[in-house]
């Protein structure tokens, strides 16, 4: 149980130091920020695309994007590519998404940049003073959690095929999925805090360069996972408002 993301719990495995060059802080900086600019430019460009192509992205998206970490993953010297087409892909789902939303909420996609943003350097800054760090319980509660939540969804999953009424009662409840919103944004933000204690491991660890690109993907993994439920959240409320 050392790392609730799936994209570091590998890495710990593969502790044999680099023949070459090794990971650094700068280098896993570099490429997460190259690798957002990918998802962002993705998701600006998203809107002219052919129709069948963005029908395909979020039909296949989750798979697509799934298949890609774990590649990346498993085959770190495959990492870079993999990478960035995971950046492309959740780019483009999320871009047209957002646009769509974007339509009936009015800069609920600004917002939600502004917001994950935010989270990111309130997290970073708790970690760097010390205030907050990756400790043994922190990744016992996430991994506990996430647990929680993927046997939630198969529940609910099996539950809307036997008694559809119960699970629309369950869809209907805001403040049941306000809370439930509120809870995945701050998970988001934990898993970012031992991100960041997996980040500085690898480093520590002297694994090779070519870490760096799946560290990055990691980073990108949970911000996409906090961008989503902040727009979840977002919907919820605005909708409420309207």
């Amino acid at each position: 149980m050392q790392n609730s993301n799936p994209i570091f719990s590998n890495l710990e495995k593969n502790s044999s130091f680099a023949v070459g060059e090794s990971a650094t802080k700068a280098g896993i900086t570099t490429k997460t920020f190259i690798l957002l600019a990918i998802t962002l430019v993705s998701g600006f460009m998203s809107i002219y695309l052919p129709e069948n192509i963005l029908i395909a992205f979020l039909i296949g998206g989750a798979l697509f994007s799934f298949v890609m970490v774990l590649l990346a993953t498993y085959i770190p010297k495959i990492a870079a590519p993999m990478s960035i087409l995971y950046a492309v892909g959740q780019g483009v789902t999320y871009g047209l998404v957002t646009y769509l939303l974007d339509s009936f909420f009015p800069g609920i996609g600004l917002t939600a940049m502004v917001g994950t943003a935010s989270i990111f350097t309130v997290m970073l800054i708790l970690y760097t003073t010390g205030l907050l760090r990756g400790s043994s319980l922190l990744r016992a509660v996430v991994l506990g959690s996430l647990i929680a939540i993927l046997i939630g969804s198969l529940v609910i999953s099996i539950l809307s095929l036997t008694n559809p009424a119960f699970v629309q009662a369950f869809a209907e409840n805001y403040e049941l999925a306000l809370f439930i919103s509120i809870v995945f944004i701050v998970l988001g933000a934990f898993m970012l805090t031992l991100d960041f204690d997996r980040a500085e491991r690898i480093v520590a660890m002297g694994l090779p360069k070519n870490q760096e690109w799946v560290a990055s993907l990691g980073f990108m993994v949970t911000l996409i996972w906090i961008y989503v439920n902040i727009l979840r959240f977002l919907v919820l409320v605005m909708g409420r408002n309207k």
